[in-house]
């Protein structure tokens, strides 16, 4: 299969460098727009990472961990896993801001997807320390692949069971590849109830060569932004991230994740 982009990331190629202006300040006028709205704040554990494809580890359009895919923090990529994917993470969200508990708290995900058509991505969180309260289930399934002219497009749920305050947070998210130059950035759009506080939320990614991804995203709560490593390369099992979630503060997290079956 075609790489995704190449191993590394110039930044000094001037051809660059107007279309990645424009998607910039096009992303910056669109996360203002969505920050001046008025809106309840999600439940606090939520503003950590997603439980959802994309939060912590990239994944590209055929639905397996790639560094070179769609990285996120805390929105989901419409990229769902394909059938053998499997990740495990844990997180530690600085709260102080919002709950004066400063890293007073964490956040386990386990996930696996199955299918081919549709795919379906199936992960259970635990917000708490307490393990019998606390918990959420959550799902994503892919309605279009991406093509050359269409974004992926992808419908979900977070908190099936609605164990949280905020409740059952159903969304839609369309992603889509961008190519700009020799190199490709990936585009995330999308609108949610719950969590995402009835509003639209959105992300750029930019794989920086085959160990780092950066992040940027606002998640209909705050802007936050991130860096994935993967000390392994582009196809390491182990991602770690840092992050600043804009009002919610740093976060710290370290994940896993295989794709079991043949490699695409």
């Amino acid at each position: 299969m075609q790489e995704v982009c190449p191993p590394s990331v110039r930044f000094n190629d001037t051809r660059i460098a107007a279309p990645a202006l424009s998607v910039a300040l096009a992303m910056s006028l669109f996360l203002l727009f969505c920050g001046a709205a008025a809106a309840d704040d999600p439940w606090p554990q939520y503003t950590n990472i997603s439980p959802l494809p994309g939060g912590g580890i990239a994944i590209n359009a055929d639905g397996r961990p790639d560094g070179l895919g769609d990285f996120h923090i805390n929105i989901p990529t419409a990229y769902t896993p394909a059938s053998g994917f499997a990740n495990l993470s844990a997180s530690w969200g600085d709260y102080s801001n919002m709950t004066r508990q400063p890293f007073g708290n964490g956040t386990g995900l386990l996930g696996v997807a199955f299918g081919s058509s549709p795919r379906v991505y199936i992960s259970a969180m635990q917000v708490s320390r307490d393990l019998h309260e606390s918990k959420a289930f959550n799902g994503q399934v892919l309605v279009a692949s991406e093509t050359p002219k269409m974004p992926g497009l992808a419908v979900g749920v977070q908190d099936i069971f609605m164990k949280e305050d905020q409740g059952r947070s159903v969304y839609g998210v369309a992603t889509k590849s961008l190519s700009l130059g020799n190199h490709t950035i990936f585009g995330t759009v999308g609108f949610g109830g719950g969590r995402f506080l009835k509003r639209p939320f959105g992300g750029l990614s930019v794989p920086l060569g085959e160990h780092f991804n950066f992040a940027t995203e606002w998640d209909g709560f705050q802007i936050n932004n991130g860096i994935g490593w993967r000390p392994a390369g582009r196809h390491g099992a182990m991602t770690i991230l840092g992050a600043f979630n804009g009002r919610a503060g740093w976060l710290a997290g370290v994940a896993f994740s295989a794709q079991f079956g043949p490699r695409k």
